[in-house]
C-alpha cells in the first residue's frame, strides 16, 4: 500500500498505479466510505474492483430508448450483467462523479448536466467480462464504450452504437478504473443500496432480464424523446411562443425572448442567446428539447485547462504497473 502522507489511510494496491489519483482518492470521502464498506462484504476488495466493471445509463439512455442497446452491446462484447439498481442523480452527484473533469467546464455545461440528470431515473449496473482479461475490467470496459467526443469514437465502441447525439448526450458512463469504481459507488449509492448491490454481485448470476424488467418499468415512466436538436429546435420555437401568448411576463423577459427567438438559424450556436434569456429568467422550459438545443448552442469547455486525472487506456494501465512494480 502507498502513504497519503498524514491526510489518509495507505492506499489500496491494485486499484490505480497512477499516483495523482492515489493522492486525490486517497483523501476523497466517498471512496474511503465505499471501501470499508466493500471490505467488509468481501475478503477480497481489491479483486471485486478489479473483476467488476460500472456502467452508469443515464435518463438520455432512457429517454432515446436505448438500454436495450446497451444490454445487446454487453453481450456481445462479453460482459456479464451481474448487479443492477435503479437510482436517481442529483446536482451533488453530477459534480462529484465528474469532478476531476469539470474544472474544465463552463458554468452552462453544469447547468446542462444537472438538468439532464434530473430528467428520469438512471440505471447502474456491475459487469464482469465472460473472458479473462489482462487489465481490469473497468479499463477494459471503459476503452471499448468510447470517448464523449462522437468525433474520436470508433466503430465497434458502445457509443458508436448507440448514436452521435452530441459531446454531453452521451448516454451512457463507465468507470475508468477499480479506483473509479469503489469511488463512484460511494457517490451514487447510499450505505444500504451500495450493500444491496455488491451482495448482488458477488451472488455472481446473471442479470441481464432484471435490467430488462427495469429498464420497461423506466421506459412506462418517461415518455421517449429523440434527442434530435433540428426536431427540439421546432418544440422549443413552439413552447416559447406559446409561453408568450399565455403567460404573464416582464416586459424585459418579453422582449428579450421575442429578440432572441427571432435571430435563431440552423447554426446552433444562433440558439445561445435564446438559452440563456430562459435561464436567466427562470422560464419553466427545462425539458429535453431545452436540453438537447442547449448542448449544441452554448460553450461546453474552457479552453487552456489541463485535465486532473487521465481516462482508462490498456497501455497506459500496463505501462504503470510495470513502473509501480520496479
Amino acid at each position: 500500500m502507498s502513504s497519503i502522507a498524514a491526510y489518509g489511510p495507505p492506499f489500496p494496491e491494485g486499484l490505480t498505479h497512477d499516483p495523482d489519483k492515489q493522492r486525490y482518492h486517497g483523501t476523497d470521502s466517498y471512496f474511503l466510505e465505499a471501501y470499508e464498506q466493500l471490505s467488509t462484504l468481501t475478503p477480497d476488495p481489491v479483486r471485486f474492483a478489479y473483476e467488476h466493471a460500472m456502467l452508469l445509463m443515464k435518463p438520455d439512455a432512457v429517454a432515446s430508448r436505448s438500454i436495450e442497446r446497451v444490454i445487446e452491446w454487453l453481450r456481445e462484447a462479453h460482459f456479464r450483467i451481474v448487479a443492477v439498481r435503479r437510482l436517481r442523480m442529483r446536482r451533488e452527484s453530477v459534480r462529484a462523479i465528474w469532478h476531476y473533469q469539470l474544472n474544465r467546464a463552463t458554468p452552462q455545461r453544469c447547468l446542462l448536466a444537472d438538468a439532464l440528470c434530473e430528467q428520469s431515473d438512471s440505471l447502474v449496473i456491475l459487469a464482469r467480462p465472460a473472458d479473462p482479461v489482462d487489465v481490469p475490467a473497468t479499463v477494459a470496459l471503459s476503452v471499448n464504450k468510447g470517448p464523449a467526443d462522437p468525433a474520436r469514437r470508433r466503430p465497434g465502441q458502445l457509443r458508436a452504437r448507440l448514436g452521435d447525439f452530441g459531446f454531453l448526450l452521451n448516454l451512457v458512463h463507465a468507470s475508468d478504473e477499480p479506483a473509479d469504481l469503489v469511488r463512484e459507488l460511494g457517490i451514487l449509492l447510499e450505505h444500504r443500496e451500495r450493500r444491496a448491490l455488491i451482495g448482488q454481485a458477488l451472488a455472481n448470476t446473471d442479470q441481464h432480464d432484471q435490467t430488462t424488467a427495469i429498464a420497461r418499468k423506466l421506459y412506462a415512466a418517461h415518455p421517449p424523446h429523440d434527442l434530435d436538436f433540428v426536431a427540439s429546435t421546432r418544440r422549443l420555437t413552439r413552447a416559447v411562443q406559446d409561453l408568450l401568448a399565455t403567460t404573464a411576463l416582464p416586459d424585459e423577459v418579453r422582449r428579450a425572448l421575442c429578440r432572441t427567438l427571432a435571430s435563431t438559424s440552423s447554426e446552433p450556436a444562433s440558439w445561445a442567446p435564446l438559452v440563456n434569456v430562459i435561464w436567466s429568467a427562470d422560464l419553466p422550459l427545462n425539458g429535453w428539447d431545452f436540453i438537447v438545443v442547449g448542448c449544441h448552442a452554448v460553450s461546453l469547455s474552457r479552453p487552456g485547462y489541463g485535465q486532473l486525472l487521465a481516462g482508462a487506456d490498456p497501455g497506459r494501465w500496463r505501462s504503470l504497473a510495470t513502473v509501480a512494480a520496479s
